[in-house]
């Protein structure tokens, strides 16, 4: 058997178990070693033989392993294992701000729910008494603050008819005022008039020769001007006392006013502080109500229950009460190597592998990347010396597959064996990876078998590369013809060297 049957048994479609594989790779480093042990004997053998030959006058080569160029598809493939998972799981918890025990729990594991289901009931009774409370100290409130206002109203009118009467009383004291000036201005007036009578009175006793008259009439004036003085001072001190009267009925017209505006704010002060105080207790009822809603739990989505963690009595914890997962829409998971993570990409094909499912090929799409590493990864890489000890944790990162179809063997929590397909190629020329070489310059060549059995290094360019054979992606190879394999390579060179042109063999 060819080495490209052996190969070609190996790769086997891509459809070989895990133990095949690697059934085969042990194949395969013992074949390649057991072909370079025969060629170093087939160089003695052959050189004996072909110098036997030559003599002889039998120049036949013995036949040299070769495998074909040819077309074919290739997978690049990184391999993990993960698990199976549900692509819709949920944990039902209450979210509460209290702390409360479970009164009832409606559902056990593996119970099929559909949302809006109740799940559990926690005991809310001293929730309830507290709403209560709240709700009777508000009505006790509201009916204190009602009895504030009406209080309020009754002294802002009061002060209103004080104020009221104070600038009636003012103003009756003004006119009063007034009146006395309009008095002291008409005194003033008449002792005016008085003296001006008692002119007349002079110039008529002059013109006369009765010296009494010219008396009485000389008193009479003197009498008229001594009154005119304190008519006017008493009409100076009737305006006096007006302007003043004037000031104080301002002030009570002001203090009357502001009386009225601090009664005004003051009422409005306690209005304000009734309403802070009747939002503030609502606002507690409208949060204990709220609080009292989340009584019953219930399912958020359709599917099985998977967990419970919770018991009739025991105080409610938070984590994780009761999960809910979808069984019939599952994908997989697995946790991809930090060195491997760069070529896994969202919308790559994934072939997945269980136990459950035997040889069966499921099909996946890869539908999340995880930008950070997972927590407490445990790949761990420990390097020795005589000197120190140096222990690295490698990063992992959790890559989600969503699976195509159904498989009524899959279960949650299954081992899933996942093979990434990184890159694809259909129909590509390919030859066996191990007979790739490099030359001295770091270009890649191939051994290529003419027809008349000689060899050619043929210059290739390599593309993508599955687990034994690699695409060619230029140079001078074309599909049908025939490589050597590397391992025979070495040991033809030296028949093949000791050719002539023309095919012949010289013996030295």
């Amino acid at each position: 058997m060819k080495l490209k049957e052996i190969l070609a048994a190996q790769k086997n479609e891509g459809e070989m178990s895990e133990q095949d594989k690697s059934f085969f790779k042990r194949l395969n480093k013992k074949v390649v070693a057991a072909m370079v042990i025969a060629a170093v004997l087939l160089t003695t053998i052959i050189g004996a033989t072909v110098i036997k030959n030559v003599k002889a006058g039998n120049t036949e080569l013995p036949e040299i392993l070769t495998v074909q160029a040819a077309k074919q598809d290739i997978q690049k493939t990184i391999s993990a294992t993960g698990t199976i998972i549900s692509s819709e799981e949920s944990s039902e918890n209450a979210s509460i701000t209290g702390s409360y025990p479970v009164a009832e729990v409606y559902v056990k594991v593996g119970d099929v729910v559909k949302k809006g289901d109740p799940l559990y009931k926690l005991d809310m009774n001293s929730m309830k008494e507290q709403l209560s409370y709240q709700q009777q100290a508000l009505s006790i409130q509201n009916q204190l603050d009602d009895i504030s206002r009406q209080n309020a109203e009754r002294g802002m009118q009061s002060t209103k008819d004080s104020g009221a009467i104070a600038v009636i009383d003012a103003d009756r004291d003004i006119a009063r005022k007034q009146q006395a000036v309009v008095e002291a201005e008409r005194n003033v007036k008449k002792a005016k008039e008085a003296i001006d009578r008692a002119y007349d009175s002079v110039r008529h006793a002059e013109e006369g020769d009765s010296e009494e008259e010219k008396r009485s009439a000389h008193a009479e004036r003197i009498e008229a001007e001594n009154a005119l003085q304190p008519a006017k001072d008493a009409l100076e001190e009737a305006k006096r006392d007006l302007e003043l009267e004037i000031i104080k009925t301002d002030k009570a017209k002001k203090d009357a006013n502001d009386a009225i505006i601090d009664k005004y704010m003051a009422s409005k002060v306690d209005e304000l502080n009734a309403k802070q105080r009747s939002l503030s207790a609502k606002q507690e009822m409208s949060k204990a109500k709220e609080e009292l809603s989340k009584e019953i739990v219930y399912a958020s989505q359709d599917g099985t229950v998977t967990n419970v963690n919770i018991k009739a009595g025991q105080p409610f914890s938070g984590g994780d009460a009761v999960v809910i997962d979808n069984v019939t829409n599952l994908k997989a998971t697995a946790d991809i190597d930090e060195a491997q993570i760069p070529n896994v990409k969202e919308g790559q094909k994934v072939q997945i592998k269980t136990d459950a499912t035997g040889d069966e090929i499921l099909k996946g799409t890869v539908v999340f990347v995880s930008p950070t590493a997972t927590k407490n990864s445990n790949k761990n890489t420990d390097n020795q010396s005589s000197t120190a000890s140096v222990s690295k944790t490698r990063a992992t990162y959790r890559v989600d597959v969503d699976l195509e179809g159904s498989n009524e063997a899959l279960r949650l929590g299954m081992t899933a064996k996942m093979t990434f397909i990184i890159a694809d190629k259909q129909n590509a020329l390919a030859v066996p990876s191990a007979d790739i070489q490099t030359d001295a310059d770091g270009s890649k060549y191939v051994v290529v078998q003419q027809a008349d059995g000689t060899t050619t290094n043929v210059k290739v360019e390599t593309g993508i590369s599955d687990e034994f054979y690699t695409e060619i992606t230029g140079g001078q190879l074309k599909e049908g013809q025939e490589i050597v394999e590397a391992s025979m390579d070495g040991g033809a060179d030296v028949v093949l060297d000791a050719m002539g042109a023309d095919g012949g063999i010289y013996d030295e």
